[in-house]
């Protein structure tokens, strides 16, 4: 299952003290932040899971906003959160992009012209608000091709390229972190899977190799991903 090592990838980014942000209906995102606190006892407080501040447990159901896959959790409001990023206090927010861009543009809304769009996208709610706002970035994207790692977005639903927080993309071929100062990514994950080469093959802007790690998984990982995730639902996403 490659969206196993997409999880695990997403859950090595999170760091000790971090607050960590997931949204609504961030399958990986919410197994990789439960995986981080949980199995690899990071020390790290989960934020905005169904409005809850750093629930007990959760069992990953079709969605993750409903109140009824968490337990023991205080409340934390959408709005609660959003004032901690505002403040300058939320480390890490996901995001699931269609498109990402050499800039750190990234596009939530439509595909094509906005007033006469081939696809018309979910939207990005508070992606312009907070993106540029907290700390760290964690763009993921399950289909990694020239069309969702792109030159340039079809619409810049939210960027970074005006902050200087960090931004790192996690797909199905591996892990690209944004160098500020030279500003290019940088290829530091892959997966048993993939290479440096099928990323170059498959991305549309200029991307440089950093002696990439090679994520591997084991049965600890499998099984802790298996019983966050019962119905196997996060395979609909691959």
């Amino acid at each position: 299952m490659k969206i196993d090592y997409v999880i695990k990838a997403i859950s090595l980014e999170l760091e000790d003290g971090e607050k960590v942000y997931v949204g609504l209906n961030s399958i990986p995102a919410v197994i990789a932040a439960f995986m981080a606190r949980d199995l690899y006892k990071r020390k790290i407080r989960i934020l905005g899971v169904a409005e809850a501040d750093n629930p007990k447990r959760i069992e990953i159901s079709p969605s993750t906003g409903s109140p009824f896959f968490i337990e023991e959790s205080p409340v934390m409001t959408t709005v609660d959160s959003f004032d901690l990023a505002q403040k300058g206090l939320l480390d890490v927010m996901f995001l699931g992009p269609v498109q990402i861009d050499e800039e750190t543009n990234v596009n939530l809304s439509v595909i094509g012209d906005y007033f006469k769009p081939k696809v018309r996208l979910p939207g990005g709610a508070a992606t312009a608000y907070i993106m540029p706002l907290v700390k760290k970035v964690i763009l993921w994207n399950l289909k990694h091709s020239k069309k969702s790692l792109v030159k340039k977005v079809d619409f810049v639903t939210g960027s970074a390229k005006f902050s200087n927080n960090k931004v790192v993309i996690v797909t199905n071929l591996g892990v690209l972190k944004y160098d500020r100062d030279n500003k290019l990514w940088k290829i530091t994950g892959l997966y048993p899977f993939s290479s440096v080469k099928e990323i170059h093959d498959n991305t549309e802007f200029t991307v440089k190799a950093e002696n990439p790690q090679v994520i591997e998984l084991n049965k600890d990982e499998e099984e802790f991903i298996k019983n966050m995730d019962p119905y196997e639902l996060r395979l609909a996403l691959e």
